[in-house]
């Protein structure tokens, strides 16, 4: 995945979140914030990114309602949200190898950023 990718996928994740604002610092740091305030001097930031954080992950998923279904026999995973209107979302990362838990933040996250808008075109 590129750094460009990552970003876009990153943003549409913090916009079905609900985040007001977001953006990427120079170090690659992805930073989002709640605060009304539009001026980012006085914004109040904090990092996230659910790729490579659990913790960002799992308060993402239960926070848009992003189930997970873990297949130990086959080293798969699938995430998926049901929407009435929409029907489901949904992302399956297959063969995984050792991590398990990269596997999960990758599909939570592409779930979160497709209902934040994200294609994969």
């Amino acid at each position: 995945m590129t750094t460009e990718q990552q970003r876009k996928i990153l943003e549409c994740a913090a916009k079905a979140c609900g985040f007001k604002k977001w953006r990427v610092l120079t170090s690659g740091l992805f930073q989002v914030s709640n605060n009304e305030n539009w001026n980012e001097a006085f914004a109040k930031w904090t990092g996230w990114n659910p790729l490579t954080a659990s913790a960002d992950c799992a308060e993402m998923c239960a926070k848009l309602g992003i189930c997970t279904l873990f297949f130990d026999n086959e080293q798969k995973v699938s995430c998926g949200f049901l929407a009435q209107d929409k029907g489901p979302t949904l992302a399956h990362i297959e063969q995984y190898g050792v991590s398990r838990l990269k596997a999960w933040m990758f599909a939570a996250t592409i779930v979160a950023a497709k209902i934040g808008g994200y294609t994969d075109e």
